[in-house]
Formats: C-alpha cells, sequence, structure tokens
C-alpha cells in the first residue's frame, strides 16, 4: 500500500537557499549561528558578519534578525559567492604561471583577498562588500596582465633563499648576490654557499631546492605555448638539489638532470641528486620514475629506488632505498615554552647515518636547518615561536637517502596564555559510544596538571593523555582542568553520551501503533522522540530514504507515507560522520 507524503519536522530550521526578505524577524539560538550563515551568507565561514549585524540576547543566548538585516545579508551573499567563484579562478591562474608573469597584479589580487578575509572575520559588512566588488575587475586585469606577459622568456624565479646565495647571469658572467625574486633564465647560473638554501620555481609549479654548497647551471628552460609543456635542463656542477615537479610536469613535460656523467630523465615528483663534482653521483628517486643514462647505458629506477654513478662506470643496478625512520613520540603534534627539545626518532635496519631536517614552512622550501648524525636524536636548537616542522631520513652504506618521514610539528608557545587542551574525536560537543567502558585521549602541553572531574590524570612527555571512563550511564559530563607551572588554567567540560536502543528508539508515533511491527492506520505517520543534539536520523522505507537532524536538546520528528515492508533507523553523528545505532522494523496495513 502507497500513501501520500508530507513532512513534519520538529524546532528544525528550513534549509530553502532563497531568502524571503520581507520575512518577520527570525530568531535562532548560538548553536545553530553556523548553520544560519550558511542559509542567510552561503558560507559557513561567513558567521562574523551574521554576529555582527544581528541583535544578540545574552540571557538566552539567541540571535535576533529583522527583515532589513535579513535583506542586507541577501546581498552579502551574493558578494561572498562572487568572492568564491574569484578565489578559484586564482587558483587557475597561479597554475598557469601568474607568480612569474604577473606578479605584481597577483600581489594587489591577494591584498585584496586577504583584506576581503579579514574584514569577514571583523565582521565588517560594509568593507567586506566594498572590497568584494573590487576583487572580480583585479581579477580579469589578472588574467589579462598574464596572458600578454607569458611571451615573456624568463622562465625561472628565485622564490626562497637563507644566507649567502649567488647568481650568475650567462656562462661568461661573474658571480654576484642573488635577491629573492630575481628571475633566471637559460645558461644563468646559482650558487649556494655553507649554510645557505635556494628554492627556483618554474613556471608550470615545478621547484628546485638547492642544498648548501651547491651550484647548478639552468641548460635549457622553455615553454611551448600550444600546449603548455616545458623543456627544462638542469646541470648540478656540485653539491645537492631536490627537484619537486608538479603534476602536470610529471606527465606532460621533459625535464633532464645533468650530474657528473650522468643524465636523468624524469618523470617523478620527487627526486634527489648529489655530486661531488666528477667523480661520483648519488640519485635517489621518491615518485614516478627517472631514467638514467651514463657512458652508454641506462636504467630505470622506480619509487623508493637510487642509484651510483661514478665517472667512466655504468650506473649500478636500482637499489632499494632505506625506509623512512618511525617516529619515536606518541604524538605528531608537541607544544613546548622553550627554545630547544630533543627529537627522537626511531633506528632503521643497516642505516649508517640519518639527517634531521625542521623548518618553520611545511613545504621545508626555506628557513631549514639540517643535522647529520649517527644516533636516533638530536637536540633541536633556537625554534622559532609559533609552528615548526621535523621530519628525518636514513642514509645507507653507499651514501644513498632514503625518504623523509612525514613531518611533525613543535608548536613553540610564550608563557603567557592558559595551555592548550584538545580532545581526540571531538569535533562537536559531544562524544557518542555504544560500550559501557571507552578511553577518551588527547593532547595538552607537557608538565601540565591535568585533571578530570577532580581526580589526577598523567600526562605524557609529548602532551598525550589518557582518561579510562568505566560503568558509563547514558549521559554523563567530563570536566577536564589543565593548569600549567604558572598558573594558568584552560577548562574543558566533554559530554560522553552511550548510546542504548532504549534511548534512541523510544517513538512515539501518530498513524501507527505498535513496536517491532508497525501497524500504520491512517494515511501519513509521524515518528517523533527525543534523542541527542548534533544528530542525523536516517529513514528508509522499501527505498524512501528520508532524512532529519536533531535540535539543540536532541529532540526530532518527521511525518512520511509509508509502504508495506522493511523500515530501518538509523542515527549518525554528524560531527564525525560517523553511524552509531539502526534498528528494523516491519509495517503492514491495518
Amino acid at each position: 500500500m502507497r500513501i501520500g507524503i508530507s513532512i513534519f519536522l520538529l524546532l528544525v530550521v528550513s534549509t530553502s537557499s532563497m531568502v524571503n526578505a520581507q520575512e518577520s524577524e527570525v530568531t535562532f539560538p548560538s548553536s545553530e549561528l553556523q548553520q544560519m550563515s550558511l542559509k542567510y551568507t552561503g558560507d559557513v565561514l561567513n558567521w562574523p558578519i551574521l554576529v555582527s549585524i544581528s541583535d544578540h540576547d545574552i540571557s538566552s543566548n539567541t540571535f535576533s534578525l529583522s527583515s532589513s538585516d535579513v535583506l542586507q545579508l541577501q546581498n552579502f551573499s551574493t558578494i561572498s559567492s562572487n568572492v568564491t567563484l574569484q578565489s578559484n579562478r586564482i587558483k587557475t591562474l597561479i597554475a598557469s604561471g601568474a607568480t612569474i608573469f604577473a606578479k605584481e597584479q597577483l600581489d594587489i589580487v591577494n591584498g585584496l583577498t586577504n583584506g576581503y578575509i579579514s574584514s569577514v572575520r571583523e565582521g565588517d559588512i560594509e568593507q567586506a562588500i566594498e572590497i568584494g566588488n573590487s576583487i572580480r575587475p583585479n581579477v580579469d586585469l589578472l588574467e589579462t596582465t598574464l596572458n600578454d606577459n607569458r611571451l615573456v622568456l624568463v622562465q625561472a624565479q628565485l622564490t626562497q633563499k637563507e644566507g649567502n646565495v649567488d647568481k650568475r647571469l650567462g656562462l661568461l658572467g661573474s658571480w654576484e648576490d642573488a635577491f629573492k625574486g630575481d628571475l633566471f633564465k637559460e645558461s644563468d647560473g646559482l650558487r649556494t654557499l655553507a649554510e645557505s638554501f635556494a628554492s627556483l620555481a618554474f613556471t608550470d609549479g615545478s621547484s628546485i631546492l638547492v642544498d648548501p654548497n651547491t651550484v647548478a647551471v639552468i641548460r635549457k628552460s622553455r615553454i611551448d605555448k600550444l600546449d603548455e609543456s616545458s623543456d627544462t635542463e638542469i646541470s648540478l656542477v656540485e653539491g645537492g638539489l631536490l627537484a619537486k615537479l608538479s603534476a602536470a610536469g610529471k606527465e606532460r613535460s621533459k625535464y633532464i638532470l645533468n650530474a657528473g656523467s650522468s643524465q636523468s630523465e624524469l618523470k617523478t615528483q620527487n627526486f634527489y641528486a648529489e655530486s661531488d663534482g666528477d667523480a661520483t653521483v648519488k640519485l635517489s628517486n621518491y615518485d614516478g620514475q627517472a631514467n638514467i643514462t651514463a657512458n652508454d647505458v641506462a636504467i630505470t629506477i622506480r619509487k623508493n629506488e637510487g642509484t651510483i654513478v661514478r665517472d667512466g662506470q655504468a650506473p649500478l643496478p636500482p637499489i632499494q632505498l632505506l625506509p623512512a625512520p618511525g617516529q619515536a613520540w606518541a604524538s605528531s603534534d608537541t607544544i613546548i615554552y622553550r627554545e630547544n627539545i630533543l627529537y627522537p626518532f626511531q633506528a632503521v635496519e643497516n642505516a649508517v647515518s640519518y639527517l634531521i631536517q625542521y623548518s618553520t614552512s611545511s613545504s621545508f622550501d626555506g628557513e631549514i636547518t639540517e643535522i647529520p648524525l649517527t644516533s636516533t636524536s638530536a637536540q633541536l636548537e633556537e625554534l622559532e615561536l609559533g609552528t615548526n616542522y621535523v621530519r628525518v631520513l636514513a642514509i645507507d652504506n653507499l651514501g644513498l637517502r632514503g625518504p623523509f618521514s612525514e613531518p611533525v610539528r613543535v608548536i613553540r608557545n610564550i608563557d603567557n596564555k592558559p595551555p592548550a587542551l584538545f580532545v581526540d574525536g571531538l569535533d562537536g560537543k559531544i562524544i557518542f559510544t555504544l560500550d559501557s567502558n571507552i578511553q577518551v585521549t588527547g593532547i595538552t602541553e607537557p608538565e601540565t596538571r591535568l585533571t578530570a572531574n577532580g581526580q589526577r590524570i598523567p600526562v605524557q612527555v609529548s602532551g598525550r593523555f589518557i582518561i579510562s571512563l568505566q560503568n558509563l550511564v547514558a549521559d554523563q559530563s567530563v570536566n577536564l582542568s589543565a593548569v600549567d607551572a604558572s598558573g594558568n588554567e584552560t577548562q574543558k567540560t566533554v559530554r560522553v553520551v552511550r548510546l542504548t536502543e532504549a534511548e534512541l528508539f523510544n517513538f512515539s508515533l501518530n498513524g501507527a501503533s505498535g513496536t517491532d511491527v508497525l501497524t500504520v492506520t491512517r494515511p501519513t505517520v509521524t515518528i517523533s522522540s527525543s534523542a541527542y543534539p548534533e544528530m542525523e536520523v536516517i529513514i528508509i522505507n522499501e527505498g524512501n530514504e528520508r532524512k532529519v537532524l536533531t535540535d539543540s536538546r536532541g529532540r526530532w520528528g518527521i511525518t512520511m507515507s509509508m509502504q508495506e515492508g522493511k523500515l530501518s533507523v538509523t542515527f549518525r553523528d554528524i560531527t564525525t560522520g560517523k553511524y552509531s545505532l539502526t534498528k528494523s522494523f516491519i509495517v503492514q496495513a491495518n
């Protein structure tokens, strides 16, 4: 039997994307701030704008919008959508070479974009609209400038430098100081001295990271304007460099790296070469493949393989690189309040030595400190305030460098703020579980005094902690307090809910009766209940799927037609996307 459909939602706001500017005052709780921001401005990130123009009732923690406010937000929504569209255009133009061929105009566009973002964050709707309206014409000018300048023969730019870096214009030129932003063309050279690094960027998004004490020459750097493919040839005279090809460069461009008596054709996004001049070259490939030719012998090295080329000899057969050292810390994030920290890692079998790098750049393209060592730990000195990234690789008896480990983050703070306190898996405000015993894990700052409901919780040297909760009842709160050595305190309340069928599937029915078998007595059936906030209820009746969100008090309801057969009700945590409990029922006609 088939019955007509209608929908009944308890305290659930309509999700219509079109807003009637003449509607009456809109009032909503603070818990729905992002949802209402999406509805009225088109983006959850625009919530500061919503806050700035709405009236806030502190006693009830609710916000109100007048009809004029709604109209103003509707006008702003159009600006926000256009800014998003222009942001996508900017990414496309950068991929097409805007950083080289239209840098000044790109700086203007980036300045406007950053100004718009700042205005939104500050809730300044008038300034955001003014800046937003100016972004599109400037992006149009950026595109025009890029297209006009792409015929310029300059192909590479010095985007990062640290320490003493020199340039040489042409094969017969003399070495002189290089500066960030300098442009390089065919036959130009780059030289780094001791404790110096440099990064060269090419028009297709590829780059070369140059080690200390290195000399490299751009032998060829051309671009085919018809299909935008590149033809690039670099000669490594001595030292070391890491070639990082873009995805486009790997697939359709030609990249040649000469080192000593070897020539490498790269079809990889990550390739390292090291030369002591002319006698020995060490080559390591971390992705895709590279075709190596030396002394009329060609081999191919694939992902995580390397080879050695000695003067006058054929390349050695492909050699498997050592794996990356494993992480010794319990977490990939560590928070400290001093300038240095001991960084340990796991030993790699057959490793002769290791190399640690740390930098404030997550891509390690500048401001790098390197530590060669033979032990499995090193003291990281003079860490910058903020986020530092650390990684390590293993080196075998031939001197081939294996792949780097995944970077860990060392966050250095100044001790005038309450300690950081994070709970794993707590994207919303509630942790849902089906078990009676669980472990709540998280991270705070080392040496912090942590308590849960007044009970002391051990904190590991990395800042990680584990809280064991046993014999859970249906709903409980865990009050966390983290106090650092300076007395700064952070408090956090975690709500832990143990989900049970008795709690979730205690339905109220209108138009049907029964428990496991539902007998339908009228054309539509209303199902309602009280569960928990931050949940989605998914109801499927013989292929007809309906979804409804619980409100801030956990209530939900829906009215729908039903067919005889199977009915399933599933609850899902909307903050994690994990499904909780599902129960099936049988629907039959009266």
